[in-house]
């Protein structure tokens, strides 16, 4: 196994742990209320009989409650409790909807009847042990999934800066994608955006007229990419059945009632196209959230070195694009001899899309960026040393063995989730994210897992020169084999959405008599 030590996981200052103000607690109070009214203003398929999203609510809060656990949590410092109705800005829509709580799935999903159904039966087959697990992250049912053709968007409102941000969000997933977007198109199934009560969506095409609200405090790139991913059909990336290889709970800090929002999907609920968990995906939680203590994490990764990771919120990682190709685009392009996870670009054939860290026509290469450069691992001890504003790509390798090294002196701004950062792959398997780092917090001294490693530098948000030390020396340790290709066979995940038949029905009646008994 990889030798790997880090230092202790520290959270930067903390924010001043105010309560909210009179105003701010009656306008937060209500946000629910109004939230409901823009459902039913701007979703079809909760105008249906039976289908309305009061029906959601019911369904969903009795679920929340058969799943909390009932030792209620409490902060380390009474002066240091978050209320509930107060956003806590840590750059992500949980954060930003805490006034939303348990009003919305997982804190931003507006799930149809039939959803919340299904999400309620498969948790009592699972503690039942009735369903296999599985890796498993796009939400299954062709019927969710959108058509090949443009999806057809409008504005109900705003200004055009805001506008504007979304057209952005909405180009950089054209930009990795084969998925288009039509403003003001035609069809009778559309996504209308508007400034909402919160930052939430509809999850895959629900028909008709479906919402992504992107209200005051929602305003941001990575935001919206993230709601715009559910309504693609996404869920989020820590409700994958193997996610406790990677992640672990502080359940003494979870809000007392919100643990529903941390269940486990199944594999008869989400599909994850044969793709491995991603630390860095843009669907993933935060370390705070629904945080009952401003100065506690409720999510630690079990490498802790991953742990300033999760959470970025700046854009679809490369497997979150790669989830989207191959649900929508995987025949538009004849096979490459793509390597490390590459594969061919939908929007140009004739090359492969390479992992972060990679380029070249087939994933061979370092990205030609005039920074960085390919370095060889030693049996003496040596050092790189990098100081400036660029972004830049190293590849270390040497021969049939491993690579141990030290990072240290990293100088970024130092924040919960980094947005500046030094990233390390040194996993088997180059689609995932690295592990990064953007505060000085001593030494960090790791085994790379191949006879490779790439060492990506981020310095594009900030405007000073920062950097790091990396000390590197081959390891007589013998190299793990990369992974081998995933299989994923195109149509496999069309299974159709669990518990969807008519109200009254025998899965209905299941369901609502299995709600009290699901822990």
């Amino acid at each position: 196994m990889p030798v790997n030590t880090a230092p202790p996981f520290t959270l930067p200052p903390p924010q001043p742990a105010t309560k909210p103000s009179p105003k701010l607690l009656a306008h937060n109070t209500a946000r629910p209320i109004q939230m409901i009214r823009e459902i039913a203003t701007f979703s079809d398929h909760h105008h249906g009989a039976n289908e309305d999203y009061g029906a959601v609510q019911t369904l969903m809060e009795a679920f929340f409650e058969a799943i909390a656990d009932p030792k209620p949590a409490a902060p380390q410092d009474p002066t240091r409790a978050v209320s509930m109705y107060q956003p806590l800005y840590d750059g992500t829509e949980v954060g930003a909807n805490r006034p939303l709580t348990n009003k919305l799935f997982e804190s931003d999903m507006v799930l149809t009847v039939e959803q919340m159904k299904g999400v309620v039966l498969a948790a009592k087959e699972q503690r039942r042990g009735g369903l296999r697990r599985g890796k498993r992250k796009v939400i299954t049912g062709s019927v969710y999934r959108w058509p090949r053709a443009a999806i057809p968007y409008r504005f109900k409102e705003g200004e055009e800066n805001w506008r504007n941000l979304i057209r952005s969000a909405l180009k950089h997933w054209e930009k990795e994608t084969c998925v288009r977007w039509e403003e003001n198109g035609r069809g009778k199934d559309h996504v209308i955006f508007f400034r909402g009560s919160g930052c939430y969506s509809s999850v895959g095409r629900t028909g008709g007229s479906q919402m992504i609200s992107i209200g005051y405090g929602c305003e941001d790139k990575g935001i919206v990419c993230h709601e715009v991913g559910h309504s693609l059909g996404f869920w989020h990336e820590q409700s994958r059945p193997d996610r406790d290889r990677y992640i672990s709970l502080n359940k003494q800090y979870i809000i007392r009632g919100t643990d529903g929002n941390f269940e486990r999907r199944t594999t008869q609920e989400i599909e994850d196209m044969g793709l491995p968990y991603d630390l860095g995906s843009v669907m993933h939680y935060g370390p705070n959230a629904f945080t009952v203590d401003w100065d506690q994490i409720t999510i630690k990764t079990n490498d802790r070195n991953y742990q300033r990771t999760i959470g970025q919120r700046a854009q679809p990682s490369f497997i979150d694009v790669k989830q989207v190709n191959r649900l929508y685009c995987n025949d538009i392009c004849a096979q490459l001899p793509c390597q490390n996870g590459g594969y061919p670009d939908p929007n140009n054939c004739n090359v492969c899309k390479c992992p972060p860290g990679l380029g070249g026509r087939t994933c061979e290469e370092l990205p030609q960026v005039g920074c960085g450069g390919e370095l060889v691992a030693t049996p003496i001890w040596q050092e790189l040393a990098h100081r400036g504003k660029r972004k830049c790509f190293w590849r270390i390798r040497t021969n049939n063995a491993r690579i141990r090294f030290i990072l240290s002196n990293v100088n970024y701004r130092c924040e919960t989730t980094c947005k500046a950062f030094v990233e390390i792959k040194h996993n088997s398997d180059f689609q995932q994210t690295g592990f990064r780092a953007c505060c000085n917090e001593g030494e960090i001294q790791v085994t790379s897992e191949q006879a490779e490693m790439l060492i990506i530098a981020d310095s594009t948000e900030l405007n000073y020169e920062t950097g790091f030390n990396l000390r590197y020396i081959q390891d007589s340790g013998q190299p793990l084999p990369k992974p081998p290709p995933s299989v994923w066979v195109p149509g496999s995940e069309n299974r159709g959405f669990r518990g969807s038949t008519a109200v009254g029905g025998p899965i209905e009646k299941f369901i609502l008599n299995a709600i009290p008994k699901v822990r």
